[in-house]
């Protein structure tokens, strides 16, 4: 007779096996296998990491503290609270221009322990259809009634805010709140939400101002505003937003969250986010590589990193779509490019740069270009949406033209490839 662990192990082997047919199988690369490759993959967009520059900064931090304690030793609600975590939420607030901070173990944490303990019963979350899975764990967990919009699509945002209004008295009357929840980049299309367009719509639609603001800078972090301190502070809109979330494993190279918001929001999230409540705090050294890397991004080195990867990535897109077969290849739907129309008139650019392939091409493209030394990811369904499967370049301050330009040649060789192998089969077709 089989035992329960054999019959879950058969169970779980089935959902595995259909995922791998389908070509959607998440399978780990071995560091042997990315180590010595060109990277386009990893989210270490000003090179912090890759140039040894963070690893110096974090030693310095272990020296100006010799006498620190590996572990926290318990959570934030009993003695997990160390001064080195004030500290950094005291400065971290500051750079970021908020009231106050507090520091989370990662961005998923911190979002999950947001929306499922902020929205109250009787409250509405307005979302963008594309925010990171975690809002929506931290949604699904809450008690909140949640509403979609299309994505960065203000038009939607405001039919969808008057129908909540003219339909729920409450909202209405201003006794009820409606928290709208985006993200400054989205991280599997490359794209900007509109934050100006959002403030303007929420202001308008809902007078009494019963509305709430969050925006999630996991990809703005460190990239853009002064000092990389994201895009609500470089237009200056830090009061609009009530909540803002930045990660620190992108841009910083390190690990953890920081939630920007006032000290009544903070004391609810450590009584009511059991993640939070339930989790050993985080150590000195995970907030000391937060802190080495922070200090970079006030640095002069910091502001050259960040003009850098804006140049990198004009680059990338330049060269892409200015190859003489770009058009070609884009009008037979081989690939698309969702940030094309847009990426040349952005004040700043993303380090995001998907390239959608024909449905399940991803792969091929993506085990192509690391077979010639160059690392990218290949994005399926249930990612992003089905039917568009993508490879995600991430651009780094540290990319060289030639590196940019080898990839490029690669991606441009492969879709020609496919474009080719099609034309005997349609001829073959009409005959």
């Amino acid at each position: 007779m089989s035992t329960g662990r054999d019959i879950l192990c058969q169970n779980l082997q089935v959902l595995l096996d259909r995922r791998r047919a389908e070509g959607r199988l998440y399978e780990p690369a071995s560091p042997d296998e990315y180590e010595g490759t060109v990277d386009f993959g990893s989210n270490d967009t000003l090179s912090l990491s890759a140039s040894g520059l963070l690893t110096e900064a974090f030693l310095h931090q272990l020296e100006r503290h010799p006498h620190f304690t590996i572990g926290a030793n318990s959570t934030r609600v009993f003695e997990g609270t160390r001064q080195y975590i004030v500290d950094i939420e005291r400065d971290l607030a500051h750079f970021h221009n908020a009231e106050d901070a507090l520091f989370c173990g990662s961005g998923y944490d911190a979002n999950t322990a947001i929306w499922s303990a902020i929205p109250q019963p009787g409250d509405f979350i307005v979302f963008d259809e594309l925010v990171h899975s975690s809002i929506r764990e931290g949604m699904r967990l809450g008690r909140a009634k949640s509403i979609p919009f299309r994505h960065n699509d203000s038009l939607s945002l405001r039919q969808r805010l008057e129908e909540l209004r003219d339909q729920n008295g409450e909202v209405a009357e201003g006794r009820r709140l409606v928290f709208i929840a985006i993200e400054s980049i989205y991280s599997m299309d490359g794209d900007v939400a509109p934050l100006h367009e959002i403030v303007k719509v929420a202001y308008d639609t809902l007078p009494r101002g019963n509305y709430i603001l969050s925006v999630d800078e996991a990809h703005s972090n460190g990239i853009i505003g002064p000092h990389g301190s994201g895009v609500v502070s470089l237009y200056g809109l830090e009061n609009e937003f009530s909540i803002r979330l930045h990660t620190c494993g992108k841009a910083l190279a390190s690990a953890g969250a920081v939630v920007l918001c006032n000290s009544t929001i903070k004391e609810a999230l450590i009584n009511y986010g059991r993640n939070i409540i339930f989790t050993t705090a985080p150590s000195f050294t995970a907030v000391a590589a937060v802190r080495a890397a922070y200090e970079i991004l006030a640095t002069q080195e910091g502001h050259r990193r960040q003009n850098r990867l804006q140049k990198n990535i004009w680059y990338f897109y330049w060269t892409l779509t200015k190859h003489p077969r770009w058009d070609d290849i884009k009008e037979r739907s081989i690939l698309s490019l969702p940030t094309e129309k847009t990426w040349y008139t952005r004040p700043f650019k993303s380090p995001v740069v998907p390239i959608i392939t024909k449905p399940k091409q991803a792969n091929s493209l993506c085990k192509r270009l690391r077979r010639a030394g160059y690392w990218v990811n290949a994005v399926d369904h249930p990612t992003v949406p089905k039917g568009t499967g993508r490879i995600r370049l991430m651009i780094h301050a540290d990319n060289t033209r030639e590196e940019m330009d080898g990839v490029i040649q690669l991606i441009m060789k492969w879709a020609t490839e496919q474009y080719q192998s099609v034309e005997p089969a349609q001829v073959m077709a009409k005959l």
